[in-house]
């Protein structure tokens, strides 16, 4: 620190650069804050959980959400602090610019693909990581330990704040790299969407337990792990998906996902909108239901812009929900 300058001072600094009072700071950087404390309510609480149920699966995926105020908050930490830094060019989540279809373009039309998965990926970054991504950015080591504790939560990186995905990246940002340069010298595609890492390549340059056992040894010393039950070697005589695309010869949308959304969008305008929500998802409302299968075709407007069926699919429920909140 230097000499003459306070704690208060750095603080101060911080605080003008995110517009947000040096108090609300300290109260936003706690796991629960004093309101929520004496008055026993979750609206006072920094944090809500929120619990996603995938569907036609058991599994479900909890998520920390933070408070309006601290997601705000955490907004222009990611805006004017961390987008700041590169991440690596191999990460292809959660990077302006980079996209799902980008993603899985990288391996299209390749002999042999290996997916991998990071086990428990957003729970395995503790503190100490986000505190050595921060003392990186050159403020001072008061600041540091704020900016950490206003983006971690119960010591761990959140799913659900807006900082995590990036803070991820960054984290990962020298595995990313060494991974890339080993892959590049033997001929192999890598990239990594999040906890999903692809490689590709021909038959010859291919070894899928060499490459296996090297991430595992990789990860191991990041502080990460393999999760060896998502492991899947697949060659180009099967079909080939990359973060949710087949990609055997160009990227393409999965057909049943095609059909099941021409079919609701069918379905509605047969019956009418709410009238077909309540016979096949009554435990929905009719803005949620839209809400999911306009988020479907948003999805598969993204790895394919020129489809013109999906785009009229969505173009007719746009005007369905014009009219239910006309209603």
């Amino acid at each position: 620190m230097m000499k003459g300058v306070s704690v208060e001072d750095h603080i101060e600094n911080l605080s003008q650069i995110l517009d947000t009072p040096v108090s609300d700071l300290y109260m936003l950087s706690n796991d629960e804050n004093s309101y929520a404390r004496h008055r026993k309510s979750n609206y006072y609480r920094n944090y809500h959980k929120v619990i996603l149920k995938r569907e036609r699966s058991s599994k479900i995926r909890v998520l920390s959400v933070p408070n309006k105020y601290l997601r705000s908050v955490q907004r222009k930490i990611l805006e004017r602090i961390l987008y700041e830094f590169p991440v690596s060019e191999h990460a292809m989540a959660y990077v302006k610019g980079r996209s799902l279809r980008d993603n899985a373009m990288l391996h299209t039309g390749k002999d042999a693909i290996v997916k991998l998965d990071i086990k428990h990926f957003f729970d395995s970054i503790d503190g100490a990581m986000v505190y050595r991504i921060f003392n990186k950015t050159g403020f001072s080591k008061p600041d540091v330990v704020l900016l950490t504790e206003l983006c971690i939560y119960q010591n761990k990186l959140p799913q659900g704040a807006p900082t995590s995905p990036y803070i991820a990246n960054l984290v990962l940002i020298d595995f990313d790299i060494e991974t890339g340069k080993w892959c590049a010298e033997r001929g192999i595609t890598y990239s990594r969407y999040c906890d999903d890492m692809t490689f590709s390549g021909s038959k010859e340059n291919m070894c899928s337990e060499e490459i296996i056992r090297f991430i595992r040894a990789k990860l191991y010393h990041k502080g990460f792990s393999l999760n060896e039950k998502k492991t899947a070697v697949v060659s180009s005589s099967q079909q080939q998906r990359v973060t949710g695309s087949v990609v055997n010869q160009k990227v393409e949308v999965l057909k049943t996902l095609r059909r099941s959304i021409r079919q609701e969008v069918y379905y509605c305008r047969k019956f009418g909108l709410k009238d077909h929500v309540a016979r096949k998802y009554p435990e929905l409302s009719p803005e949620t239901y839209l809400q999911k299968l306009l988020g479907k075709i948003s999805y598969a407007l993204q790895i394919n812009p020129e489809n013109t069926e999906m785009r009229a699919c969505f173009e007719t429920l746009s005007v369905l929900r014009k009219a239910l909140n006309e209603a």
